[in-house]
């Protein structure tokens, strides 16, 4: 029995290198090790929120994602948590407020994103309950081939010494042409997204998950949260480009914007809109990295103040 229990113990070294690999170089700081995640993956985010609930919480999309949160307790002179993730839909950011919501721990404020984009019934991904199995399941993380990929991406960064990098560019003169060579009036990123983006706008309607957003806000207000609903800003080239010709601009400030401010009054929380009405963010070529998100040297701090100043200001 002795020497079964030792031929299996060595045959099981290889999987105990792979896990200690893994808990060392996975970037969501799963299972707390770390001082913090080197990630802005749902899985990281909601899994730091589990350890450590905070009170004031930003929730959306990768718009929302990169805000600098020392900036963030500068402008405010409070802690905040950010909640948000890239390629969050309405539906995940509704579930996850949910989440939080039906967790029992206490929430002052909460800052939620809409927008267009998300608003747009083709743009419906739903993968919550997926990650709430992988939060309650340490093994299926570990199993998890997105996650052991992105440790391999780790260890390799490390090795390489390479930082993640900020959206921003000190764009030269080689950035002003198109693939064909033609010059262009913004930078080539910002340029190249609204191709991007068309094939999923070019057919918007309306997403129902907005109908749950009453909902969040009662129950909000009934819990006593500051509830504040923020539409980001959007490079003009989309507005000119995609919400004019297929007709989401009609659409938003005709139907969808009267309807958030009625629900305001109604059910007592705060409306930014930033994306139809005006903002600090007035200059696509320096501001914006791409049509989305914002330029984080030269347009998200920018923003951020902007932001947290009318977050704080509303009554």
């Amino acid at each position: 029995m002795k020497h079964i229990i030792k031929r299996m113990a060595v045959l099981l070294i290889p999987v105990y290198l792979w896990f200690a690999f893994f808990v060392i170089f996975e970037p969501n700081n799963y299972f707390g090790l770390k001082s913090s995640a080197g990630s802005s993956q749902p899985v990281a985010r909601v899994r730091a929120y589990q350890k450590e609930p905070g009170r004031s919480l930003i929730l959306g999309d990768s718009r929302f994602a990169h805000f600098d949160m020392e900036l963030i307790r500068e402008i405010t002179g409070e802690e905040w948590q950010n909640l948000a993730f890239g390629g969050a839909s309405l539906h995940e950011t509704l579930d996850l407020a949910q989440y939080i919501l039906d967790s029992g721990n206490p929430v002052d404020r909460m800052v939620f994103e809409v927008s267009f984009y998300v608003l747009n019934a083709n743009y419906a991904t739903d993968r919550f309950a997926a990650l709430e199995e992988t939060l309650n399941n340490p093994i299926a993380y570990c199993l998890n081939l997105e996650y052991n990929v992105n440790a391999l991406t780790g260890f390799a960064n490390w090795l390489a010494h390479t930082p993640d990098a900020p959206e921003t560019g000190e764009w030269g003169p080689e950035d002003y042409f198109d693939a064909d060579g033609a010059p262009i009036p913004v930078h080539r990123v910002l340029y190249d997204y609204i191709g991007l983006i068309t094939p999923r706008c070019r057919n918007w309607a309306l997403n129902s998950q907005l109908e749950r957003l009453p909902e969040l806000a009662e129950q909000c207000r009934a819990r006593g949260i500051r509830l504040t609903v923020v539409l980001p800003p959007m490079a003009g080239l989309v507005r000119e480009k995609v919400c004019v010709p297929y007709g989401i601009e009609a659409a938003m400030t005709g139907d969808v914007l009267p309807r958030l401010r009625a629900w305001a009054a109604e059910y007592g929380f705060t409306l930014l809109d930033y994306e139809w009405g005006e903002s600090c963010i007035t200059d696509d070529d320096t501001q914006f990295y791409d049509g989305f998100h914002l330029d984080e040297v030269h347009g998200l701090p920018q923003w951020t103040r902007e932001l947290f100043g009318d977050v704080y200001a509303a009554k």
